[in-house]
């Protein structure tokens, strides 16, 4: 791979863009379709860029006596509501992500439009999945987990030019020591795609709010956190999620996180003109010069003006003007331009 930039919908995603903040639904929505339409809502006013619904059947996903089979048939939500819901964030303008568990769902959700498809760390394994959700032509999150890194990188491979990784821990609420954020760099240097965070913290803890800002700024393209309407009631995939007032609070900690962080290609660059009124010299006439006149040195002074930069000329510029002959006569303290000048 040697491309780090894809497109969620209308937001760039990777290539030095600003980090993209997915607002994890999962299965918070308790089997609920009117509360996914409200998490949509929250999402938005929480200022996420995009929100991930997890879209599964359970008659596909787990066997007949599998322990959680009943509790997956409680939260599952029919083909028609999926599009309703799908269809509603869609109108929202955040971007949507579907992390599809098996074939049927993929199909639910590739007819509502979704701008993404998310993959679970545990079926990276299952390569005719990973194969059907990158013939989607859409962006498709691979979730790395603790899965071996062969079996990453044969799943990067397939998901091809759309794919990119997610990188966390699965089991939640995950500890401390088992974020790595370092893992960050090391992946996108050797894989060349998109490398977000999925942060599984502790939802009720105070490092919840800032880890995803700390991947920010150790270079995550995007981040991923749950969240719920109401903490309070221990519901379903509570255990990371934030309450809406927190993810808040997580987002603004993560945009000022990427301001502290700075430019990284800006070295070099030209700096822009500075604001009016900002304290900043500029090249004045030291006493009235008449026309005709050569400037030395000792007739300009260094001073602070009410003019922008660009209006004048910083003391760094002295040496292109020494020497030069006044076209009109410059008045003491009047900032000096090249159009005074022959």
């Amino acid at each position: 791979m040697t491309e780090e930039h894809l497109a969620l919908g209308g937001r760039a995603l990777g290539g030095g863009q600003p980090c993209l903040v997915v607002a994890r639904v999962a299965g918070a929505h308790e089997g609920s379709a009117e509360a996914a339409l409200r998490m949509i809502e929250a999402a938005f006013r929480m200022g996420a860029d995009a929100i991930a619904f997890q879209v599964f059947r359970a008659a596909e996903l787990v066997v007949r006596r599998h322990p959680e089979r009943r509790d997956l048939e409680r939260i599952e939500l029919r083909a028609s509501e999926w599009r309703r819901i799908l269809e509603a964030a869609k109108a929202s303008g955040l971007g949507v992500v579907a992390e599809v568990l098996d074939m049927p769902s993929r199909e639910v959700a590739a007819e509502a439009g979704v701008d993404a498809f998310q993959l679970q760390a545990s079926d990276l394994d299952h390569p005719d999945l990973v194969r059907a959700l990158a013939g989607t032509g859409r962006p498709l999150f691979l979730c790395a987990g603790e899965a071996p890194e062969a079996l990453v990188s044969e799943a990067i491979v397939l998901a091809g030019d759309g794919g990119a990784l997610l990188l966390g821990p699965s089991a939640a609420p995950a500890l401390i020591e088992e974020v790595r954020l370092r893992e960050l760099a090391v992946r996108k240097q050797r894989y060349r795609v998109p490398v977000g965070f999925l942060d599984a913290i502790d939802g009720g803890s105070a490092f919840a709010l800032v880890a995803p800002a700390l991947a920010a700024a150790h270079g995550a393209d995007f981040v991923e956190k749950g969240f719920t309407l109401d903490r309070s009631r221990k519901g379903r995939d509570y255990a990371s999620a934030l309450s809406p007032e927190d993810f808040y609070r997580m987002v603004e900690l993560l945009r000022q996180a990427e301001r502290a962080r700075g430019d990284a290609g800006a070295e070099g660059r030209e700096a822009p003109p500075r604001p009016e009124g900002e304290a900043g010299r500029l090249i004045v006439a030291k006493a009235l010069i008449p026309r005709g006149e050569a400037l030395t040195a000792e007739m300009l002074a260094f001073k602070r003006t009410n003019e922008r930069r660009g209006r004048g000329l910083a003391p760094r510029e002295a040496h292109r003007i020494i020497g030069r002959r006044t076209a009109r006569p410059i008045q003491a303290d009047e900032t000096i331009r090249e159009d005074m000048l022959e």
